[in-house]
C-alpha cells in the first residue's frame, strides 16, 4: 500500500468520523500533508524551466502572445515551419514546436516532443488512393520534430522527463509549494493528463492574473511514457475577473477528485 493510498484512507476515516458531507480546501490540504520528507527537484540541470507561469530558457523568459521573433532572439533561428490547421515553428535539434494561428506569427502553444511518432506510415501513405490525401498525410508527418526532446523540463519544483512517474512529480510539486499545491491528474481522456499554475500579478513577465496550462499526452500502452507535453499561458481580463466566481486556485480537479472519492455520499 503506497503512502498516498494510506493518506486517502486516512482522509476518508477522518471525514466519516467527523460526520462531514463536504470537504474544504483547508481540510484536504491538512490531511494530505506527507508523512515523510519529500524533496523538490533541482532546476540546475534544466535549460527549460517554469516558475509560476514564467517559462524560461537558460534564464530568459519566453513570453506567450508575443511575436515569434522574440523567441528567435532567445532560442536561435527555427529550422522550418509547417502549415496545416496552424503554423508550427520547429527547432528540430531541441525537439520543440511552437504553434501560432495561421499567418499571425504569435506564440501560442509550445510542445516538447519527448516520444512523438509520425502519424502515418509509408505503407499507409502509399496505399492511399487520393493524391490530395497522400499529400495531407505527408504534411501531417512533417508536423513533428525531427528529433525528440531529450532534456528535463523543470516545472515548479518537479522534474519531468520523457519517462515520467506522475506520483513522484506530484510529490515534488507538493514539496515545492505545500500551502497551495498543484497536481497532474487525468483530464478528459485516459491518455491525457493536465495541470494549471497561477500567474502572480505582481511578478514578471506578465504582471497579470492568469494561468499556465500544461497538457501531457502519454502512450496508451505505457502511461509512464510521455509522447508530447504542451503548455501555454492564458491571461485574465478585468471583465473576466469581475465575473469569475470565487474558487480555490488548485489545478486539474485533483483535490476535487480526491474529495469525491473519500466523502461518504
Amino acid at each position: 500500500m503506497t503512502t498516498l493510498t494510506k493518506q486517502f484512507i486516512f482522509i476518508a476515516l477522518a471525514l466519516t468520523l467527523a460526520g462531514c458531507d463536504k470537504v474544504t480546501v483547508s481540510t484536504v490540504t491538512a490531511l494530505l500533508a506527507p508523512a515523510e520528507k519529500i524533496q523538490t527537484a533541482s532546476p540546475e540541470a534544466s535549460d527549460f524551466q517554469v516558475n509560476g507561469c514564467n517559462l524560461t530558457y537558460k534564464g530568459q523568459s519566453l513570453i506567450f502572445d508575443a511575436n515569434i521573433d522574440e523567441w528567435v532572439k532567445i532560442l536561435g533561428p527555427y529550422d522550418r515551419v509547417t502549415h496545416l490547421a496552424n503554423d508550427v515553428y520547429y527547432w528540430d535539434e531541441i525537439g520543440i514546436g511552437l504553434y501560432s494561428k495561421t499567418n499571425k506569427h504569435i506564440a501560442q502553444t509550445l510542445t516538447f516532443e519527448f516520444n512523438e511518432t509520425i502519424a502515418f506510415s509509408e505503407t499507409n501513405i502509399k496505399n492511399t488512393y487520393s493524391e490530395d490525401m497522400r499529400k495531407t498525410k505527408k504534411e501531417a508527418n512533417e508536423s513533428r520534430s525531427k528529433t525528440p526532446f531529450t532534456q528535463t523540463l523543470w516545472v515548479n519544483g518537479a522534474a519531468i522527463k520523457g519517462n515520467w512517474d506522475m506520483s513522484k512529480v506530484n510529490n515534488q510539486l507538493y514539496a515545492f509549494n505545500p500551502k497551495n499545491p498543484h497536481y497532474f491528474d487525468e483530464a478528459y481522456m485516459p491518455t491525457i493528463f493536465g495541470s494549471r499554475f497561477a500567474c502572480d500579478k505582481e511578478a514578471p513577465p506578465y504582471f497579470n492574473e492568469g494561468e499556465i496550462g500544461i497538457r501531457v499526452d502519454v502512450n496508451p500502452q505505457n502511461k509512464n511514457e510521455i509522447k508530447v507535453l504542451s503548455l501555454g499561458v492564458t491571461l485574465f481580463s478585468e471583465e473576466y475577473l469581475k465575473d469569475r466566481k470565487a474558487t480555490p486556485s488548485f489545478s486539474s480537479r485533483y483535490f476535487e477528485s480526491v474529495a469525491e472519492r473519500v466523502v461518504v455520499q
